[in-house]
């Protein structure tokens, strides 16, 4: 019923079902919009590569000469892609974890142009596996408030006295 915490490899196929990528740009991308603070090691970025390769997930293009080091271009295959589909919508289990998590489904989701809120609703409406847990709390704020769209600010009128 619950997917699994927010893996890199989950994470990798997402970015790369936007566009094939070097795994150097992979780990700036993991790192500018998931890393929190936290890099991710190359070392870890290449490994995981390697076993989604192994396992028919990604395919790493011809080595590319350039300035440095030679470069793969790695593309995700139909088995990742399907991979990737089933875990994005999966509500998660309640943990600590949890908003990292969420936020890693929807910025994912929004930077492939699905709808974010489907996956939203559907971690609203998964039921709680602790009935003390409070489901909603994985999609609020810090605050303890529901996220919510920004409003327009409306002009500023101005007085008879401008």
């Amino acid at each position: 019923m619950y997917a699994n915490a927010v893996t890199v490899p989950l994470t990798l196929l997402g970015l790369l079902e936007r566009d094939p990528s070097h795994g150097y740009d992979l780990k700036r991308d993991y790192d500018a919009y998931f890393g929190r603070g936290k890099p991710l090691p190359f070392g870890q970025v290449y490994a995981t590569l390697s076993r989604l390769a192994r396992d028919g997930k990604v395919i790493g293009g011809e080595a590319e000469p350039g300035a440095g080091p030679d470069r793969k271009r790695y593309a995700i295959t139909p088995a990742g892609a399907r991979e990737f589909d089933a875990w994005l919508p999966q509500p998660i289990e309640p943990e600590p974890h949890l908003q990292t998590v969420l936020f890693s489904k929807v910025v994912l989701a929004l930077m492939l142009g699905r709808p974010a809120e489907t996956y939203l609703d559907a971690q609203r409406r998964a039921p709680a596996a602790d009935a003390g847990t409070d489901r909603d709390q994985a999609v609020r704020g810090a605050d303890g408030c529901a996220p919510r769209r920004p409003r327009p600010v409306p002009p500023r009128s101005r007085s008879p006295m401008d």
